[in-house]
């Protein structure tokens, strides 16, 4: 005899209960495909391009989902299937591709792709971060995906420009304990213009000297940095409510102000999927010791 749940619900309409929501999700994606279309056809309509690629209404709507989010389904489970439905959708728009940084590991960078990106989208490997800046940069909307070390190979980032491949998004997003793809990386992508309202703010920083070994205290991460005869780069974090003359304060007080710096892009600051969603992702809850150290 078949077991009764607890609830007095049996299995047989318990089953009945989850074909007919199958049935209603299969629905709305097809419901939320004819949408996207609808909404490109009527940019292109308009004589607007309009981009594929919007990290700002991404990161919104994943603080939504995390807000509402409860029950036994993993919270990154749920992550990963709309990032999916989402790429699904936007490659209806464009034929868009990522490229992938060489320095790193093949496997985790295909893993982190296919977790944020799915598997409607073409990966590209490419030789190292900076030749993914150059593909960016050339393409109409392909976007980049280039790992996070502290210590750099070469400073890529001075290939970032405005009106070619800037910084758009920081993943990991959604900050979980032993979450899947968790490689530190950033986004690459092209804008019609740097994001001016981004909740963190990304510099291209150069010295002639050492790094100032304060920055943490003024409230700026070090996401990564080069070493030459010559100086020290940085591609440096921080605040995006500070506009430069605050930021080259904060570096003074830090140290010393670089002789160099300009912003090459800006990000949605990630969010505590394990604690309030309301919180944000500071700067120094990722910037490890061993950064501290290097800058000392």
């Amino acid at each position: 005899m078949a077991q009764i749940p607890d609830n007095g619900t049996s299995p047989e309409a318990l089953r009945a209960r989850i074909d007919e929501i199958d049935t209603r999700i299969h629905e709305a994606l097809m419901q939320r495909a004819e949408a996207e279309a609808g909404l490109a056809a009527s940019r292109e309509q308009a004589g607007k391009q309009g981009a594929v690629f919007q990290p700002e209404r991404d990161a919104d709507s994943l603080r939504q989902i995390v807000e509402r989010h409860e029950g036994t389904l993993p919270l990154a489970t749920v992550e990963h299937i709309w990032r999916s439905i989402i790429s699904a959708c936007t490659n209806l728009q464009a034929d868009t591709a990522v490229f992938l940084d060489g320095g790193a590991e093949l496997t985790d960078m295909l893993d982190l792709a296919r977790f944020y990106f799915g598997f409607s989208i073409e990966l590209v490997p490419g030789s190292d971060a900076a030749d993914v800046v150059g593909a960016v940069s050339d393409s109409k909307g392909d976007i980049g995906l280039v790992a996070l070390n502290d210590r750099a190979e070469l400073p890529w980032w001075r290939g970032l420009s405005e009106a070619g491949a800037h910084v758009r998004a920081r993943l990991p997003f959604v900050v979980l304990d032993e979450r899947p793809a968790d490689l530190p990386a950033l986004v690459l992508a092209k804008a019609d213009s740097l994001v001016d309202n981004a909740d963190i703010a990304v510099y291209d920083a150069r010295w002639s000297d050492v790094l100032p070994g304060r920055l943490m205290d003024q409230g700026i991460e070090v996401l990564s940095f080069f070493r030459s005869a010559a100086g020290v780069d940085a591609l440096l974090a921080i605040s995006g409510e500070l506009p430069e003359e605050d930021v080259l304060k904060a570096c003074a007080a830090a140290g010393a102000e670089p002789d160099v710096l300009r912003r090459v892009g800006g990000y949605a600051a990630p969010i505590d999927g394990d604690g309030d969603a309301d919180d944000g992702f500071e700067p120094e809850d990722t910037f490890e010791s061993e950064d501290r150290d290097s800058q000392e």
